[in-house]
């Protein structure tokens, strides 16, 4: 980690992020400049919540500031569009699926997986408990709530030889609760527990379960990552690094700041969501198949994009250089 510390001359250039920004120069942004710490910010995928918790335990524990970056995090939401605002050049950092990355690099946006995230995705399928759908065969002919174009979607429909009414996310829980029969996509560490506390008894179907079981990564804007490999290596450093306090200490520190960042987050729901990521390995995955918090398998990444292209989401078989550079994680150098 010595060598990520910062470096004098090395990280003082300072980022333009948003149209216009160039020109504004606000008090806190002059004191960050007069530190030497170059500003960048990271687009969260949603509201803040125990799924971002290794970047703000980051924040919160000074780890990017030791590698000389001034991180902002960005909250998200229905509107949030990470993608496209890492795309487009909006903001140099984004989070996703790797699955969704390889989708977005074959349409020609400049996005780029530089660290794994979670070494498996905590989304899921909610189900009513008294649902008699119990596995992914039993989906057959049932409605279900998600986003449209989802890549798991044919998957499932063509390994279980099954159809369903697909139904488009509504961003809420309303809908769920008053149809017993409606199955939504969901994320583990989330929904089952608010339903729970409501009195809402509640199960899932894991989607990697299923087999298809793509990353959870951090993605930055391709030319940035191409003019600044030192910053995201900075960045993906003190990430990583986060996200390892994060879960193997005291998360704390971390969901003090979301708790400030978002009102609706509460202790009971952040203790539950942490606590799950653990039992479930989400993030630091499974040591004995070479898993590792940030971690990113070739191999793994490249029979996902042949998963895509065999099932007709991808038209052409994307080489890995195509949408991810593993230079940028710790042990690469």
């Amino acid at each position: 980690m010595a060598r990520f510390l910062r470096k004098t001359g090395q990280l003082t250039l300072a980022i333009v992020l948003l149209v216009g920004s160039a020109c504004r120069k606000d008090p806190e942004a002059e004191a960050t400049e007069s530190a030497g710490l170059t500003p960048v910010q990271l687009q969260l995928d949603w509201f803040p919540e125990p799924a971002h918790g290794g970047f703000y335990q980051a924040l919160k524990q000074g780890f990017y500031e030791d590698v000389g970056l001034a991180v902002e995090i960005l909250p998200g939401g229905p509107g949030g569009r990470p993608t496209q605002k890492v795309a487009s050049g909006q903001v140099p950092f984004s989070m996703g699926r790797s699955d969704d990355m390889m989708l977005a690099a074959a349409q020609g946006l400049p996005v780029l997986i530089v660290a794994g995230l979670m070494q498996h995705d905590p989304q899921a399928l909610l189900l009513h408990e008294d649902n008699p759908v119990n596995t992914f065969a039993d989906l057959d002919g049932r409605a279900v709530m998600a986003y449209p174009g989802a890549a798991w979607i044919p998957y499932l429909q063509k390994r279980f030889d099954i159809k369903f009414d697909l139904h488009p996310m509504s961003f809420g829980l309303a809908r769920f609760i008053a149809d017993p029969n409606l199955i939504q996509a969901c994320f583990v560490t989330d929904e089952p527990f608010r339903l729970r506390q409501e009195g809402v008894p509640v199960k899932t179907l894991l989607l990697s379960d299923s087999g298809y079981d793509p990353y959870r990564v951090i993605v930055a804007h391709r030319p940035f990552a191409e003019a600044h490999p030192e910053i995201v290596r900075a960045f993906v450093a003190a990430s990583i690094r986060g996200w390892q306090d994060y879960i193997r200490g005291n998360p704390a520190p971390a969901h003090d700041l979301i708790s400030r960042e978002n009102d609706h987050m509460t202790q009971d729901q952040m203790v539950f969501s942490h606590s799950e990521m653990i039992i479930q390995r989400f993030v630091d995955g499974d040591p004995a198949a070479g898993e590792e918090i940030g971690a990113l398998d070739p191999v793994r990444l490249n029979h996902h994009a042949k998963l895509l292209h065999d099932l007709g989401v991808l038209e052409t078989l994307l080489p890995l250089d195509a949408y991810a550079d593993l230079s940028f994680l710790p042990d690469s150098e």
